[in-house]
């Protein structure tokens, strides 16, 4: 009996609590509010059945009624909700999913609205109508792990906001109206493993602005107006794998920003304002996946672009409608790409020298690219009608066409007979145009040139002069590459320049006219004594030099100049110590960081005024100071002498006129009527 006894009343509870569970769940059912759908539903977000009240597009103005405590799931999506701070949500105590988006939510307020959902997970208050994040809005979400918060048109988000927060993984803030970072958001958020900022309008990332995130694994910071990142920007985030900074308008690679990243796989970059990846712009980094596409104004991958990156495996260089010319070493190091992407550019060539970089097996889509049908192509045409057996293979092989450089007919490069294994050079970059520059820039002339053999590249200056490699000085350099760099123009740079580029079968040349234009700033004195010149300039806020030089010399001295520096910031300087009737020349310039020489931009001649000068303005000076000094002193004598008497007379007044009016009053009373009282007493 004992042991019949000890099986049934286990199983009796059980039996019970099953009951008691299906009669929850079905007045669960029951009191299910209209307009919405009851149900148990696998959360797409917790990936977990939840017991699902799902009010979505259902017209709702206000919270529904009937709400049973036992909703695990509230989806009130699409709907009219506008002020929730007029409305009691009921108490949700087993609330794990929460959908507001589609609304038209005013404000959060500081957390009257959420404070009673202390096991929410997930929440979605996406396209709303609030314009700011207060302070204490998520006070007591301490269980949430999702946030979602996109296309608000959030300006301010309150520094703490997300205080408390210490179990979120998951934050979107996409689509909003955001212009700065602020490390102080993520101070509880170390558990946060995704990021999102896409579409918003951040202009800079500084330094430390995720420090606090070491367990971030994605940060997306697309389509935003980025101009500039900290080198220290991503300082912390030691377990980041993904970054995107896709289609913003970086205009140089933020190589230094990259390094501290150690454990990164992919990096997005596509969409931006680069015009070159240059040499060591990617170098010992664990890229796995790269992408530099859709990029309008990249036209030149370098030597050594991409260097000692032995884990990349796929990199995305299509869609890049001015690029002409891969360096054929812009790759060293890289021996484990398996996909490079380079269709529907401008490429009229690709080296061949370009493959013996990579180790494995490669596949190249280099189709819709102006292909010429020259020697450089051949290898191609080899290898896609499998004449050259290598580890090279070309996707949509057949969709390869190459032409010529006159003619507008494209043939189908696999159906083209074989082509020449030597050709004459043909120029790519930017040559035949004009370049308009400031005096003190430097400009980079850019000349390549595809052939074989290898083309070699020399510059003719407009002076006729040949420059190549064994002419460089401090002022003009050729490198190997065929780059010709001016520093610190001046006027006399200007004219024609022309690239040549040559092998045993011919020569080809591009020429390219370079305009230095004078900087309007100009010197002259303010001020000149026998001793002392004060010079005053303009022009210098319109144009971007961190500081200036002042350089001064006897007129006729063909001697070195003295100098000063001043800052950007000053319009003025007195020069002292000099001789008396003696002519200078003032000069305002810049000093070269490549060379240390001075650029000077405007002079002026000065003479000093002579001996005498100063005394007479000293003489002068005294007498009219006497003057003014004794016309002053008297003045202040007679305003003292006047305002003694004016006092005395008034404190004569006060003191001497009552005792006499007092007088004049007793002198008017009859004697019997001065009477006092001690006498009279004494007379009683």
């Amino acid at each position: 009996m004992k042991i019949l006894i000890s099986v049934l009343v286990p199983l009796v509870t059980d039996l019970l609590f099953i009951y008691s569970q299906k009669m929850e769940s079905d007045k669960w059912l029951i009191t299910c509010p209209k307009s919405c759908q009851c149900q148990n539903q696998l959360s797409a977000r917790l990936n977990i059945s939840l017991k699902t009240v799902n009010c979505t597009n259902a017209g709702l103005k206000k919270i529904p009624n009937g709400l049973q405590p036992s909703t695990q799931s509230l989806l009130l999506g699409y709907n009219h909700l506008t002020d929730l701070n007029d409305q009691l949500f009921p108490v949700l105590s087993q609330l794990k999913e929460l959908d507001l988006s589609f609304n038209q939510i005013k404000q959060l307020g500081r957390g009257m609205i959420l404070q009673n959902f202390t096991e929410l997970r997930s929440l979605d208050l996406s396209y709303n109508d609030f314009r700011n994040l207060l302070d204490g809005v998520f006070r007591g979400l301490n269980r949430l792990e999702i946030l979602i918060i996109t296309h608000v048109q959030i300006k301010f988000i309150a520094e703490h906001v997300f205080d408390g927060l210490t179990n979120l993984q998951h934050l979107s803030l996409n689509g909003n109206q955001l212009h700065a970072i602020f490390p102080e958001w993520f101070m509880d958020l170390g558990k946060l493993e995704c990021l999102y900022l896409d579409n918003n309008s951040i202009s800079y990332i500084n330094s430390g602005s995720f420090a606090f995130l070491k367990n971030l694994r994605n940060l997306s910071i697309s389509h935003n107006r980025i101009k500039g990142i900290s080198q220290h920007a991503f300082d912390g985030l030691e377990n980041l794998t993904i970054l995107n900074l896709s289609y913003n308008q970086l205009v140089k690679i933020p190589s230094a920003s990259f390094q501290p990243i150690k454990h990164i796989k992919i990096l997005h970059l596509s969409g931006n304002s680069f015009t070159e990846i240059q040499t060591g712009d990617f170098v010992h980094a664990r890229f796995q996946h790269l992408s530099l596409d859709n990029i309008s104004d990249l036209w030149l991958i370098d030597r050594g672009s991409f260097w000692d990156l032995i884990n990349l495996r796929v990199i995305k260089l299509h869609n890049n409608h001015q690029l002409q010319y891969i360096d054929p070493e812009a790759f060293i190091n890289v021996p484990n790409i398996e996909k490079l992407y380079l269709h529907n550019n401008n490429l009229s060539a690709l080296s061949q020298e370009l493959m013996r970089n990579f180790r494995g097996n490669t596949e190249i889509t280099l189709y819709d690219n102006p292909l010429l049908c020259d020697c450089n192509v051949n290898w191609i045409h080899q290898i896609i009608n499998g004449k050259n057996k290598t580890g090279i293979k070309f996707s949509e092989s057949e969709r390869l066409t190459c032409g010529g450089l006159q003619e507008t007919e494209r043939h189908l490069l696999k159906e083209m007979d074989e082509f020449p294994a030597h050709c004459p050079p043909v120029l790519i970059g930017r040559i035949n145009n004009t370049e308009d520059k400031k005096m003190g820039d430097k400009h980079i002339f850019q000349c390549r040139a595809h052939g074989i053999p290898t083309p070699k590249i020399h510059w003719i200056l407009p002076t006729g002069i040949l420059v190549n490699e064994t002419s460089n000085n401090l002022h003009l350099q050729l490198t190997h590459t065929g780059c010709l760099t001016i520093y610190h123009l001046k006027l006399k740079d200007s004219g024609s320049y022309t690239c040549v580029a040559e092998n045993y079968l011919g020569e080809t040349i591009g020429i390219t006219d370079l305009i230095v234009e004078k900087i309007d700033i100009k010197i002259f004195p303010l001020g000149v004594s026998s001793t002392y010149v004060t010079v005053v300039w303009n022009g210098t806020a319109r144009n971007n030099f961190p500081e200036y030089e002042i350089l001064y010399r006897l007129a006729d001295d063909k001697k070195e100049y003295r100098s000063v520096t001043v800052s950007q910031y000053f319009r003025s300087y007195t020069i002292n110590n000099l001789e008396p009737e003696t002519q200078y020349e003032f000069c305002i310039a810049v000093k070269s960081k490549e060379s240390g020489q001075m650029m000077q931009i405007a002079c002026t001649k000065v003479e000093t005024r002579d001996e005498n000068y100063m005394l007479q303005g000293i003489h002068h000076t005294s007498n009219v100071a006497v003057a003014a000094v004794l016309g002053i002193i008297v003045v202040m004598l007679l305003v003292i002498c006047a305002v003694t008497v004016a006092a005395r007379k008034y404190r004569q007044r006060q003191y001497d006129t009552p005792e006499k009016s007092l007088v004049n009053n007793m002198l008017q009373i009859p004697m019997e009527n001065l009477h006092s009282p001690l006498m009279s007493h004494l007379g009683s």
